[in-house]
């Protein structure tokens, strides 16, 4: 395992195939609300610690992972800022992390009858294609779009849960952009993007 400290609130961690299995991680396959995928990320943060100083405990994170071809991945760990208090925990938290441990993101209960599906896209043509597509499907969810300070364009949308989930119903929307986790996404353009359009973005945008 490689570690770059970026800033103090920006770590590069590199892990080779070999890394990867040691902490029983599968760049395809990660699941940011699965207890093992936690645990994995909870052990390099605690070895990286070791070995910089990064101390991501106290913080809301917000991490980036990208496959490398050797079979390892490249992430970027992100500091967003202090996250509740010990005493009252996420209950998506690992048991073993509970009261020592925030959990990477706190669930918000005042979503439970809606699906938030987050897309990330390299340009602003890309997200108004999207949108295009979307509108001429008929979307009917709420939709919200954000630009970060890097370029980026982001994509929420929100589907209630009984309806079929986007991924089978919208699977195209895979070949302009990247699917992110919701949570963390959330996080990070309250920080690092301004809004583009938080009412109605496919009807607005797609109108373009």
């Amino acid at each position: 395992m490689e570690l770059i400290l970026i800033s103090s609130s920006k770590l590069k961690i590199m892990l080779s195939d070999a890394d990867m299995e040691k902490y029983d991680l599968t760049a395809q396959t990660v699941d940011y609300d699965n207890t093992a995928t936690r645990r994995a990320f909870w052990s390099i943060l605690d070895d990286a610690k070791n070995e910089t100083g990064f101390d991501a405990a106290s913080d809301r994170l917000f991490i980036q992972m990208y496959p490398s071809k050797d079979g390892g991945c490249e992430m970027f760990v992100t500091k967003l800022g202090t996250l509740c208090a010990e005493e009252d925990p996420s209950p998506s938290c690992p048991p073993e992390r509970r009261r020592s441990r925030p959990p990477l993101s706190h669930k918000s209960e005042e979503r439970v009858k809606e699906r938030l599906s987050v897309y990330s896209f390299e340009d602003l043509e890309r997200l108004l294609e999207v949108c295009r597509r979307l509108l001429g499907v008929k979307w009917k969810g709420r939709s919200k779009a954000y630009r970060s300070f890097d370029g980026k364009c982001y994509l929420f949308l929100y589907e209630r849960t009984e309806s079929i989930p986007l991924l089978t119903r919208f699977s195209f929307i895979g070949e302009y952009g990247i699917a992110e986790h919701a949570e963390t996404s959330s996080l990070y353009i309250k920080e690092y993007a301004s809004p583009l359009c938080e009412r109605a973005a496919v009807e607005t945008l797609g109108a373009l």
